[in-house]
C-alpha cells in the first residue's frame, strides 16, 4: 500500500508497517467514550491515555494535534532525500488550562465540533464556567487561535465577596526544533500586548539540485501569562494567537490583523468558512449514529488538511495530502508527510465528486513536480514521466533507505495518477486544465508506459516486467495485473489529448495498451496477481481485486466473484485498513449483501479509535500509522461507490443498485458535482431520489432511468425506479474510438459483458 517494509522476510512478523517499532499499542491505552448524541460532535470526560489518538485541527496551511508540542506547515520539510520529513515547529499555540493538567474537583468536558472546526474544553468551576476554543482559523490561514472564555456565575457566595476569578494557564511549546534553526525569540509590544517572534532555516535541503537553499520559516505568538483575571461578576474572552509562514511579513501581518478582531467576531468568521465548505457537499446518514459520526469525522480531517478557498493572505503552493494528513508526518511511522498512491487511489475519488476544486489542487501538485518525474524516467532508461513512489517538497524520490524495493519496483503510482486524471476529466471536462499542463502529464505518463512495455514475440503480447503491485509482499514481478491495467488505462486516456499531441504516436500506444499481457487462469476462472504467482501464497493487501473496483475492468461475474473469494482467503489479517473496503464494494457488485456487510464491518471496526474517530492503519491491538487518511478514503468509497452505487465513466455518471448502509434508515449524498451540475442522491428504504440543485449551461444533462430519457433542470427531483443502472450523460466531448475499458483483449480469457 505504502512504502512499507514489504520484503518477503517480514511477512511472518507482526511489524507490518514502516513504523513497525510502534506497531503495537501501548499497554493500558484504553479508549474513552464519546458521550455526545450529536453526529457532528465528539465529546468525552476523559482524554485518550495515548496522545497519538488525540484529534487534529488544521486549515491546509498549518495544523497540529490537540495539546501536542508540534505544529506542521504545508510544504515545510527537513532532511535529505530519503530522510525528508515534515519540519517541526514548536507549538507556541499549545495552551493548557491547569485544571486539565492536574487533579481538580472539576470534570472537564472535551469536545471536537466537526461542523465548526473547533476543539473545546469546558470546565464548570465553583464560581465560573471556563470554555477554551482551539482552532486553526479557516480565513486567517496562518493562525492557530486559542480563546479562553470565562463566564462568572451569578449566584452570591459570601465567602468570595469582591474576590476576582483567577484561571491558571500554561504555555507548553515543547523543546527546541531539531529541524529548524530558530533564532532566540524576540519580544516586542504591539497595542499594549507583548508578542514574540522567531525565524529560522531548515537544517537540510531535500535535494540540492531542486532545492539549493534551505527554507525559512517565521513564527509569531502572543505572550501567555500564568493566570487570567476576571471580575467577580464579569465575563471575558481572552484571545491568544500563533502565526507561521515562510514569509516573515505575512506571519506578522496575520497576527496583527487577528488581534484587531473582536474575539467573538474572529470565531464566527472561522465558523462561517467551515459552514460554507459543508454547504458545498456532504454525506448524511440517519439511523446509524456510529456511521454518521465516523463519516463526519473523516470529512473534517480531510478538509482540515486541504487549503481554504478564501484567505486574508494569498495562499502558498499546495503540497498534497499525505497518508496521515497535515497534522502529522514528522516521524517514520507517520510516513513523514510524503505523498504516495494513497492520494490518487484512496482519497481522491470521494473528494473529486464533492469538492472538485480540491481534486484539481491534488493534481496540480503532480503537475508542479512533473519536470522532476521526467528526470526520474530519464535516469532509469525510460521515456515520459515516472513519478517517484514517495515525494514531498521537490518531487524527488524520498523513500527511506530502509525500503529500496518499493522505490525501485512500485511504479504503478504513475498509472494511478493518470487514472485520477481520467476520473477528473470524466467529471469536469476541464479543457483549460488540459491546455495548461494536463495533456502534458497525460501524454508523458502514456509515453512512460509505452517505453516500459516490451513485446514477447512468442505470445505477440506486451509485457511489463520488474514491478511491484499494491501487494508489497511480492517484489520484482512481471505482468502485475493491477499495474498492467492502470498502465493500459494511462495509454487510453491519452486519446483525450490527441488535439495536443506533438511528436507522439498515439496509434502505437493504443496497440500496446490493447495487447498488454494480463494473467488469467482459465481453469480456475480468476486473475493471478502476476505472471508466476503460486496459488495459496499469502498477500499483504488488496491488489488483483482492484481490477473490479476502482479500475472497473470488464470481466465475467464469476471471475469477479472468484477473485474476491480467493484473495480474501490469502490476505493477511494484519494488513492495512482499506483492503476490506474494496472487498465490500466487490461483494455489493456481485449482489451478495450479507457478505458485503461482513466486509464493511471489517473495513472500519477495530481501525477507528474513540472518542475522536481517529483512524489507525492496522486493526486493534496494532496501530501503525495514525490518523490514517488512506483507510478513511477507502471507507468513504464503500459508501459512495458501494452502497450508493455511484460510478464514474468517461462518458457518463452511473448509479447502479443503490442501497442503504447497514442499520441506516436514510443515506444522502449532497452536492455531487458532475459536469458543473450540483446533484443530491437520497436513498431510503422505499425509494431513491436524484435532485438537481443547479446545472452548468455548457452541458445539457439527460438522465436515463432504464426506460425513459429525462432532461435534467434545476429544481427537478426524479424518483429512480428499481435498481438501475441509471445514467446521467451529456453530449460526447472527445472523439475517442478506443475500446471501452478492456486491456489485453488478445489474451486468452473470457471478456465481460
Amino acid at each position: 500500500m505504502l512504502g512499507l517494509l514489504s520484503i518477503a522476510a517480514v511477512v511472518t512478523i507482526v511489524l507490518t508497517t514502516r513504523g513497525g517499532s510502534n506497531a503495537a499499542e501501548d499497554i493500558g491505552s484504553s479508549e474513552t467514550e464519546d458521550i455526545s448524541p450529536a453526529s457532528h460532535v465528539f465529546s468525552t470526560y476523559n482524554l485518550p491515555s495515548n496522545d497519538k489518538y488525540m484529534p487534529s485541527i488544521g486549515n491546509g496551511h498549518i495544523a497540529t494535534n490537540i495539546f501536542s508540542d508540534t505544529v506542521y506547515m504545508n510544504g515545510l520539510y527537513n532532511g535529505q532525500a530519503g530522510y525528508s520529513h515534515r519540519a517541526r515547529i514548536p507549538a507556541w499555540a499549545n495552551i493548557r488550562l491547569n485544571s486539565t493538567l492536574t487533579h481538580h474537583p472539576y470534570s472537564p468536558v472535551y469536545s471536537l465540533d466537526t461542523r465548526e472546526g473547533v476543539f473545546k474544553v469546558r470546565v464548570d468551576r465553583e464560581r465560573s464556567v471556563v470554555t477554551q476554543r482551539i482552532y486553526a482559523h479557516r480565513f486567517y490561514t496562518r493562525a492557530i487561535v486559542n480563546q479562553i472564555k470565562v463566564e462568572a456565575k451569578t449566584h452570591y457566595d459570601p465567602n468570595f465577596v469582591n474576590q476576582e476569578i483567577w484561571i491558571a494557564i500554561k504555555l507548553m511549546p515543547g523543546p527546541d526544533s531539531k529541524d529548524i534553526a530558530f533564532q532566540e525569540p524576540i519580544p516586542q509590544i504591539l497595542n499594549g500586548r507583548t508578542i514574540w517572534s522567531s525565524c529560522g532555516l531548515t537544517k537540510e535541503s531535500e535535494d540540492l539540485t531542486y532545492q539549493p537553499l534551505p527554507i525559512e520559516v517565521c513564527a509569531y505568538w502572543t505572550s501567555v501569562p500564568d493566570h487570567l483575571v476576571v471580575p467577580q461578576h464579569g465575563s471575558r474572552v481572552f484571545t491568544f494567537v500563533m502565526t507561521a509562514d515562510k514569509n516573515k511579513t505575512v506571519a506578522r501581518e496575520e497576527l496583527i490583523k487577528v488581534l484587531q478582531e473582536d474575539g467573538e467576531v474572529l470565531f464566527q468568521k472561522h465558523v462561517e468558512h467551515w459552514e460554507q465548505l459543508y454547504q458545498q457537499g456532504g454525506m448524511d446518514i440517519e439511523g446509524n449514529l456510529e456511521l454518521a459520526k465516523i463519516v463526519n469525522g473523516i470529512w473534517y480531517y480531510f478538509l482540515s488538511s486541504l487549503p481554504s478557498e478564501e484567505s486574508f493572505q494569498p495562499l502558498d503552493r499546495f503540497f498534497g495530502l499525505s497518508p496521515t494528513g497535515l497534522a502529522r508526518g514528522g516521524t517514520f511511522e507517520d510516513y513523514e508527510g510524503h505523498n504516495f498512491w494513497d492520494t490518487e487511489t484512496w482519497m481522491f475519488p470521494s473528494i473529486l465528486l464533492l469538492y472538485p476544486q480540491y481534486a484539481n489542487k491534488l493534481l496540480q501538485y503532480r503537475l508542479d513536480t512533473a519536470y522532476v518525474a521526467a528526470e526520474l524516467a530519464k535516469i532509469t532508461g525510460n521515456k515520459g514521466y515516472r513519478f517517484p513512489w514517495e515525494s514531498a517538497y521537490t518531487g524527488v524520490e524520498v523513500t527511506q533507505p530502509c525500503c529500496p524495493d518499493v522505490a525501485i519496483f512500485e511504479q504503478h503510482i504513475s498509472g494511478c495518477i493518470s487514472f485520477a486524471i481520467r476520473q477528473y476529466l470524466a467529471t469536469t471536462r476541464d479543457e483549460e486544465w488540459l491546455k495548461h499542463g494536463g495533456c502534458d502529464i497525460v501524454t508523458n505518463i502514456a509515453d512512460f508506459w509505452a517505453s516500459r512495455a516490451v513485446i514477447d514475440y512468442n505470445t505477440g503480447l506486451y509485457d511489463i516486467s520488474n514491478v511491484m503491485g499494491p501487494d508489497e509482499d511480492h517484489r520484482n514481478v512481471n505482468n502485475s495485473v493491477f499495474t498492467n491495467v492502470v498502465a493500459g488505462y494511462s495509454i487510453y486516456v491519452s486519446c483525450l489529448c490527441k488535439d495536443y499531441y506533438m511528436a507522439k504516436d498515439p496509434d502505437h500506444w493504443a496497440d500496446i495498451a490493447w495487447s498488454l499481457a494480463l494473467p488469467y487462469d482459465q481453469e480456475l476462472d480468476y486473475h493471478p496477481q502476476f505472471t508466476g504467482y503460486k496459488r495459496g501464497e499469502p498477500i499483504k493487501q488488496a491488489d488483483a481485486i482492484l481490477l473490479g473496483f476502482p479500475l472497473q475492468y470488464a470481466m465475467n461475474h464469476t471471475t469477479r466473484l472468484n477473485d474476491l473469494t480467493y484473495y480474501e482467503s490469502v490476505t493477511r489479517e494484519n494488513g492495512p485498513a482499506m483492503t476490506w473496503s474494496m472487498h465490500t464494494i466487490g461483494h455489493l457488485q456481485v449482489d451478495d449483501e450479507k457478505k458485503a456487510e461482513a466486509m464493511f464491518n471489517m473495513s472500519y471496526k477495530g481501525f477507528v479509535r474513540e472518542p475522536f474517530k481517529v483512524w489507525c492503519e492496522l486493526r486493534r491491538p496494532l496501530s501503525g500509522a495514525v490518523n490514517f487518511f488512506t483507510g478513511m478514503g477507502g471507507f468513504l468509497q464503500t459508501l459512495m461507490f458501494g452502497y450508493a452505487g455511484v460510478s464514474i465513466h468517461l462518458d457518463r455518471l452511473e448509479i447502479n443498485k443503490p442501497r442503504l448502509p447497514p442499520n441506516a434508515t436514510k443515506f444522502t449524498i449532497r452536492g455531487i458535482k458532475y459536469l458543473g451540475a450540483n446533484l443530491t442522491l437520497e436513498i431510503s428504504a422505499n425509494s431513491t431520489k436524484l435532485s438537481v440543485t443547479s446545472l452548468d449551461d455548457n452541458w445539457r444533462l439527460v438522465l436515463n432511468d432504464g426506460k425513459y430519457n429525462i432532461t435534467l433542470a434545476p429544481g427537478i427531483t426524479v424518483i429512480l425506479p428499481g435498481s438501475g443502472p441509471f445514467t446521467v450523460r451529456s453530449e460526447p466531448w472527445k472523439d475517442c474510438k478506443l475500446p471501452t475499458d478492456i486491456i489485453g483483449q488478445n489474451y486468452l480469457r473470457p471478456i465481460g459483458t
